[in-house]
Parts: C-alpha cells; structure tokens; sequence
C-alpha cells in the first residue's frame, strides 16, 4: 500500500511514517483481468488484517463481491463508494469501459507492523553552547562510549564548557509532544568532575517554571550514570535543567536521559522501532530510525537501522546485529512524502527543496528459500560518510552535493578511503545483511564513474554498476523496469546475489522528469531521480503498492 502527503517538517515526517505502519495493515500485489477499464485504489490493509489473499469480483457494472481466503465473504463493494473493512479498504472507480460480470481484482493483506518504541525525542537550548563541537545537542541525541562514537572523528559527543560558566546555567528541553517524566539520568563526559552539583529540574505550567526536583552536593565519576527520581511527575512539553552551583569551574557533561512515566523510555531520544510481520504474518524483520539533528548547522536527519532481534531494555545503538551510520538528510520545513509498505519492507521518498531523498528497509525479494538465507536484510539510505564527520558539520545536511549524498540504487563510494579488502558497511548508500550476519556494502558506482573494474571482493549493484546511459525508451515510449540486484563478491565463501530490492526498479531517465507515473498492470510506479542528478542513468522508479 502507499500514502502521499506533506509533513510539516523532518520529526513529524517520521511520526507520519510511524502511523503509516502501525495502524493499519498493509495491502498489495495488486492484479487486475477484465473488461472494464476502471481502477481499484487507496488501498490498504484495516486494523485486524491477517495475512491472506482477496479476490474481488464484479457481479454487474457496480458493484464487486470481496472474499478473503480467511476471513472469507466481507460483503459488496460499490463502484464509487469507499469500501472500509476491517482487514481491507479501497475505492473501486469507474473507467470509459464499464466493469462486466467476472471483471476481477486480487489483492493481499498482512498484519500491521508493531511499534516496539516510539518516542519523539527533544531540542535543547543552553545558556551556552549551543554551537561547535561540544554543542548541548549531543546530551539527547545517543553517542555512547561504543563504536563508532569511539573513533577519532567521533569524540566529540559531550556538551562542554571550557571557557567561564555563566551561573545559572540553564538547559531548556523542548519535546515535540507533551511527556511525563517519572526519572532523568546524567552522566559526566571524563575524568575531570567537571559537573554540577547544585541543580533544580523544573517545568513550565504555562505560566513559570515550577521546580520538580532539587539536588545538592552531588559528585559526578567518569562514564557512570546516575538517575535522579522525579517524586511527583507532570505532563509537561518544556522542562529546564536549572543549574546554580559547579564543583569546579567547567562542564563536561556526556549524556541527559529522561525517561517517561509511562513505560520507562528516554524521552529525550529521537526513536521509532518496528516489527515488521512478513507477507505471511509468521516473520519477525526488525528496523528502525533515530532522528538528529543540529540547529548550528542547520541538518536534520533521519538514521536508519536494521536489527537481528529487539530486547526493550536495551538502547537503541545496543540491539542486537545493530547496523546504521546510514542517513536520510531532511530538514525543518515541509516535506512532501510517498510511503510504501508491505508486511516485509518499506520504501520512503521524501523531497526537500527541489530534490529527492530515499530509504529502503526491509527484506529483500529472495532468490533463495528461507532456509537457505532466512533474512536478507537490506538498508538503503541516501547518504553515508565513509570518513565519520564531526557533528557539527554541514557534511549531514541535505544541500552536500558530492557522491556520499546519493540514492540507495546508485549507491556510490564517495570520499570512503580506498584500501585492499572489501569494503565497510558504511561506505555506502545500501548495505545488505550476509548469511553470516556481516553487513556488505553494496556499491553501485566509484566516484559516479562505472569504468573501473570492480574486484572480485566488492559488493556490486546490478545494472547500475553496468549503467543505462546508452538505454532508450521502447516503441510507443514504453519503459522497461530493471530489477535491482545486489551481487556480494568473493570474500571467502564465493558470489551470492541474494536477491532484488523491493518495489524499487532502475529505468532510463531519457525523456522523463521526477514524479512521472509508468503504468504496468494495475499498479502505478513513481519515477524519482538520484537526489538532483538527471542524466538518463541517474533515475530510480518506485512501486507505489
């Protein structure tokens, strides 16, 4: 099933995408044999949808009989009239040619995905520092001691003051919906104790700030937690970190979590995970994002991820065959989207300003069994720092026009260092999961050039790393649709080509502009470019079912 529309900026864009997935089924594999030229649309799975399959058959030029293979006969549909069910709706519209008894539809549901953390995270302001390296949005955004925050380019993920501390020093925390937080935890960056030890927590009741919590005399150690209770919660948007007294004379503060009353998660850290049901309802395909961003900068950003599993006590970097460090750059202002789903994988486009971004998660369409590779799973971005950049930098934000910033299916090197061996995961724009749970990155070019021979141990995209520069449209302007196939090289246990990405198909660009619709069947597909790039081999077409 798909939905379009526009998000009033990058958070609610994901809340967007989170109600997408989570209320209702999906709807898809729509097929269509008949007379009557009429469209069925706005499909979609309903709050109880199992995994089954429909046939919807005319019975006169009006009206459509709907029978599911488990729920069986959920009673007619008429042409024109929204059909709404339980497991299925949609809108069946008349053509030039009227339907005929016999016309049919068939289409399949599975279950909604289930959320398995939502929490739409904060934006912090300080009295100072709030610009450059040790800005104080890196307290909220979850750069734990783990790689790769570890690695040198990395480091910087603490809010430090190293010049004089203005008294008080305040930390004002916006959430983007109103919290209960029953708890807050604070941790000190090094082994200076350069931290607080006199502090009031405070909400604001629309009024003034109200004190929640009071601390006194406290000594903060190197890398180590502590978590302060909140003895009476309130529902608030804005608290404030009210801080009046230093132990010494600075603050080099690690990480500020605040954790709901409700269920215990951070509310301060911008999440969404997801189970994803399979086509056949039986599957578990863990993904998620977490959302950044940095006002001095001026990026905000999606990262998404992909999981082997998911234990709720854990933080998000924590779960279990974790893979990310792959971006979607977005912004602060409206956004219009297309979303894609299935009960296996989703697809999002998103346009900023006059360019295209795209995210791919999900499992592959197999080309083996099950049991020979039980999940493929693949994630595609639209931008990977090969080199990490330092988090303040304008590397993350949407205007980078250099090959870090490109379409999953023209996935690309970029400034990646070039060394023997295959590549790193996040070296590029799509990473496919092995058999043996490694993550390959999967290249699609070398510097926007396909002339280079590949080795016979990178991880190459088929046909892009062929290219289509030289493919016309066929007779009567008609467009073939390319799978997408990544082909894993030899890195010990031979080639594999796992199998082709979802919904999403290579096609020459050659007389066509973004947001173009190419009928095949019953189903529409959406032309998108490679972000801003419209030579014939830089577009992308996606399945809108």
């Amino acid at each position: 099933m798909f939905t379009t529309g526009t998000a009033t900026d990058y958070n609610d864009l994901a809340e967007r995408l989170n109600t997408f997935l989570t209320a209702k089924g999906s709807a898809f594999g729509l097929t269509y044999t008949g007379t009557g030229d009429g469209r069925l649309t706005d499909y979609s799975g309903g709050a109880s949808s199992v995994a089954e399959t429909f046939t919807i058959t005319a019975t006169s030029p009006t009206s459509f009989d709907v029978t599911g293979s488990v729920t069986g006969s959920i009673g007619p549909a008429t042409v024109g009239t929204p059909f709404a069910h339980a497991t299925l709706e949609f809108l069946i519209s008349a053509g030039a040619t009227a339907f005929v008894a016999g016309d049919q539809f068939v289409l399949s549901t599975a279950p909604k995905w289930t959320s398995l953390r939502r929490s739409r995270g904060c934006r912090l302001v300080a009295t100072q520092g709030n610009e450059g390296t040790y800005a104080v949005q890196n307290l909220v955004d979850g750069k734990l001691n783990i790689w790769p925050f570890t690695t040198s380019s990395l480091t910087s993920r603490s809010w430090n003051i190293y010049t004089t501390v203005t008294l008080p020093q305040e930390v004002e925390i916006t959430f983007f919906e109103p919290v209960t937080i029953a708890a807050y935890e604070l941790t000190l960056h090094d082994t200076t104790g350069q931290g607080p030890n006199v502090w009031e927590m405070q909400y604001w009741d629309g009024g003034a700030w109200v004190t929640l919590d009071s601390r006194t005399g406290i000594i903060f150690y190197n890398g180590i937690p502590q978590t302060f209770t909140i003895a009476s919660p309130v529902e608030a948007t804005r608290y404030r970190w009210h801080i009046t007294s230093l132990r010494y004379t600075q603050l080099h503060m690690g990480t500020l979590r605040m954790f709901r009353q409700s269920d215990g998660v951070d509310a301060c850290f911008h999440e969404y995970a997801w189970k994803a049901p399979g086509n056949d309802g039986n599957s578990e395909i863990y993904t998620g994002l977490h959302g950044f961003e940095r006002q001095d900068a001026d990026y905000y950003d999606w990262e998404i991820a992909g999981m082997d599993g998911w234990l709720s006590g854990s933080r998000f970097y924590e779960q279990v065959g974790f893979q990310g460090n792959l971006y979607v750059p977005l912004w602060n202002a409206p956004i219009p989207y297309w979303f894609v789903c299935d009960g296996r994988r989703a697809v999002v486009v998103a346009k900023v300003s006059t360019q295209y971004e795209v995210a791919v998660f999900g499992l592959l369409e197999p080309y083996y069994s099950p049991g020979q590779w039980p999940y493929p799973l693949v994630l595609g971005g639209s931008m990977s720092h090969g080199e990490f950049s330092l988090w303040d930098d304008t590397d993350y934000r949407w205007s980078v026009t250099d090959n870090r910033h490109r379409i999953p299916t023209h996935a690309d090197t970029g400034n990646a260092p070039i060394g023997t061996g295959e590549r790193d995961p996040w070296d590029t724009q799509l990473r496919v999961r092995n058999l043996d749970g490694s993550w390959k990155a999967v290249e699609g070019s070398q510097l926007d050039s396909i002339t280079s021979t590949p080795q016979t141990y990178y991880h190459i995209l088929w046909p892009t790393r062929c290219g289509l520069s030289q493919l016309d449209p066929g007779p009567g302007a008609t467009y073939d649709l390319w799978p997408v196939m990544p082909m894993l090289g030899d890195v010990g246990n031979g080639y594999n080509t796992p199998g082709q990405l979802p919904g999403v198909a290579l096609v020459t660009g050659q007389d066509l502009s973004a947001e173009t619709l190419i009928r095949q069947g019953a189903v529409d597909w959406i032309v998108i470019p490679n972000v801003f790039r419209v030579d014939r081999d830089d577009f992308c077409a996606v399945r809108l079912d």
